[in-house]
């Protein structure tokens, strides 16, 4: 008896192995998944590049605010003569650095503009995006270069890997130019397009 017991149960256990009954149900459940997972990891992803775009943007206003101070001693050292006119018509005219930058205001409003930014970010840049940390400032007179840092908070805790948060930074430089013009020391001499 207990022998006919064993080849019953041995019997049944092989049916059910052999039954493909719900395995369909399986499959649509692990595509499920899959997706699912897909569709969080792409939120996050996009979520990071809003922020990061966010800051790039708040990082290059605030150097844009910095390049705007103009050092006015630099700029009216009083090297341009008469000497100085004659050379520049005659053809040997001076490579342009570029408009002096104060540097001491400069870092002062573009740290100033970051803290703004910082402070107005859920209005302005979107609630994903920590606190903007001015890391480095750096002048050389000429050109003002700005390197911040921030935290994205993930909409979604991103699975297996426990990721809620996501750091960014981003380094912007800029210099302001002169604009190429042919009105010379307040004398038009006529127009670029001349042949």
């Amino acid at each position: 008896m207990g022998l006919m017991l064993r080849r019953m149960q041995l019997f049944k256990f092989r049916i059910f192995l052999n039954d493909e009954k719900g395995s369909l149900s399986v499959l649509i459940l692990s595509l499920f998944m899959t997706i699912l997972i897909t569709v969080i990891i792409l939120t996050d992803l996009s979520s990071v590049y809003f922020a990061k775009r966010s800051l790039t943007q708040a990082t290059e206003a605030a150097a844009q605010r910095g390049v705007r101070n103009l050092d006015l001693s630099a700029y009216y050292r009083g090297e341009y003569n008469i000497t100085r006119f004659l050379r520049n018509l005659t053809g040997e005219a001076e490579n342009d650095p570029g408009i002096p930058i104060n540097c001491d205001k400069g870092r002062i409003d573009s740290i100033d503009a970051i803290n703004e930014f910082s402070r107005d970010r859920i209005s302005l840049l979107g609630s994903q995006l920590g606190v903007i940390r001015v890391d480095l400032v750096s002048c050389d007179g000429y050109q003002l270069s700005i390197r911040t840092s921030s935290t994205v908070q993930l909409p979604f805790l991103i699975p297996f890997v426990n990721i809620d948060s996501v750091g960014i930074s981003s380094h912007v430089g800029t210099f302001d130019e002169r604009k190429i013009t042919t009105n010379y020391y307040g004398i038009n001499v006529g127009s670029l397009n001349q042949g």
